[in-house]
């Protein structure tokens, strides 16, 4: 016999096994536990539920969500900020949450001189006119273009949600400084 199709104990009745057949289940198993990694991954990465920002996610961290209204972290993917002082009528939101029967949360906005215009997102901005970004624990979740919202499962405790109006060109609205947003606090228990 030669050194490739010798049994590894020669006391051992096992069959005889060749090099290439040993790469083969080595690729093979090293494929499944790949793809199973990546699965594993995928889910986690995309659960609303993380308060942890994944490294190079397209996500924006809203800073001070515990406190002030200064916008989004310096260095981190911002759109600026877009002050309606000017503006002869203010936009306004306020916010609703109700726990979903079936799972999750219900989110209602109400907004006051504000329309929501998903077709002019990017584009030119319009006093009274664009979109909301929903911030779950610090992490941008969604980009809201109506009064309705649902946000899946929240982790156990105090969950802070922000909920901020935003120009077409997704400027934060501003006004006297503050960001035009809203904030609830949801337990969890």
């Amino acid at each position: 016999m030669t050194p490739l199709t010798q049994p590894l104990n020669s006391g051992d009745n096992a069959p005889a096994k060749t090099a290439s057949t040993s790469i083969v289940i080595t690729f093979l198993m090293g494929g499944l536990i790949g793809a199973a990694l990546f699965w594993i991954v995928s889910d986690l990465w995309n659960m609303p539920e993380r308060a942890a920002k994944p490294a190079g996610a397209n996500m924006e961290n809203h800073a001070n969500m515990n406190g002030g209204t200064s916008g989004q972290e310096a260095g981190v993917h911002s759109h600026g900020m877009l002050a309606v002082d000017d503006w002869p009528v203010k936009p306004a939101i306020t916010a609703t949450i109700q726990k979903d029967p079936v799972g999750g949360w219900n989110l209602n906005l109400q907004t006051e001189n504000f329309t929501y215009n998903a077709s002019a997102a990017g584009l030119e901005n319009k006093q009274g006119e664009g979109h909301a970004h929903i911030y779950v624990n610090g992490v941008k979740l969604a980009r809201i273009y109506g009064n309705w919202f649902h946000i899946g499962a929240l982790p156990k405790g105090h969950n802070m949600i922000a909920i901020t109006l935003n120009a077409n060109d997704h400027s934060s609205l501003t006004h006297n400084g503050n960001m035009l947003e809203h904030k609830l606090t949801v337990m969890v228990e």
